[in-house]
């Protein structure tokens, strides 16, 4: 059975870590770039051109404090990632959630500092014109709204015209050793489900007509990575699934927050989502 992955990275060492024509891989203090240079490239590992950073973090499991250093690394690389000129940033958070694996997107919502509606009076309050205009939306899963995700944030650009996208979702490791423990970013945009077979319609530039990032962390691995003697395409959770989901999410969001709201502290942004 074929394994499959959401992690560029992993897509690379299945090649067996050898020189690819069109892929460059660089690995600096436990931050992996996988830069996808060519549609050579995108054929070696089966990613669409663009660069994937991944950003190797203690596990979720046992995380207390976000705090400790996690949130300056984490805008350090979305911001590398993301346009140089911002005014309006819309944040998607994908999935389901009723299905706790599924449920990163949208828990990641509730610790987004959505700015659109009182950016006025967040200037006020805080005594700066500094404020990026934030607006966030949980899109549902197809099987309960009966529109594709891709759509749904096609039409909410096309309304509120963001310079740029942050989608979050799940993602599928072919490694149980990086559930809770990895966050990979990327600037070439998403399908929905295609770690798990499950491709949906592409949210990307192409797409949307605006800058896409990718934000995400892998919940779930295949049944075949962990026995190679099981198939059938099941996929599996770890047990502390809650946690990580949890925890992942306050990451995820409070990072979002420190890279679009430099003026306001991590502190102060964090009395008023979390």
């Amino acid at each position: 059975m074929e394994n499959r992955t959401d992690l560029a990275l992993e897509s690379y060492e299945a090649e067996g870590k050898t020189r690819l024509s069109g892929v460059s891989v660089r690995e600096e203090n436990g931050v992996t770039t996988v830069e996808v240079l060519s549609e050579a490239g995108a054929a070696a590992i089966g990613k669409p051109v663009g660069r994937y950073i991944t950003l190797e973090v203690s596990s979720f499991v046992n995380d207390t404090d976000i705090f400790d250093g996690r949130l300056d690394d984490f805008a350090e690389i979305l911001k590398k990632l993301m346009p140089r000129e911002i005014t309006s940033v819309l944040v998607a958070g994908l999935g389901n959630t009723n299905i706790t694996a599924d449920a990163l997107g949208p828990k990641t919502g509730e610790y987004v500092l959505s700015t659109r509606h009182i950016i006025n009076d967040l200037k006020k309050a805080f005594g700066t014109d500094n404020i990026t205009s934030v607006a966030s939306v949980a899109t549902g899963v197809l099987g309960d709204t009966g529109i594709e995700t891709a759509e749904i944030i096609k039409g909410v650009s096309a309304q509120i015209e963001p310079s740029c996208v942050i989608v979050v979702d799940a993602l599928a490791a072919s490694s149980a050793e990086r559930l809770g423990t990895t966050v990979q970013f990327s600037d070439s945009g998403i399908s929905p489900g295609s770690g798990v077979g499950n491709h949906r319609h592409e949210i990307s530039h192409a797409t949307l007509g605006v800058p896409v990032v990718s934000v995400g962390i892998p919940t779930v691995v295949s049944v075949s990575a962990i026995n190679s003697e099981l198939s059938g395409g099941a996929y599996v959770t770890p047990r502390e699934i809650d946690r990580i989901i949890q925890q992942g999410a306050k990451l995820i969001g409070m990072g979002i927050n420190v890279t679009l709201q430099q003026n306001l502290s991590a502190q102060d942004i964090y009395a008023l989502v979390g």
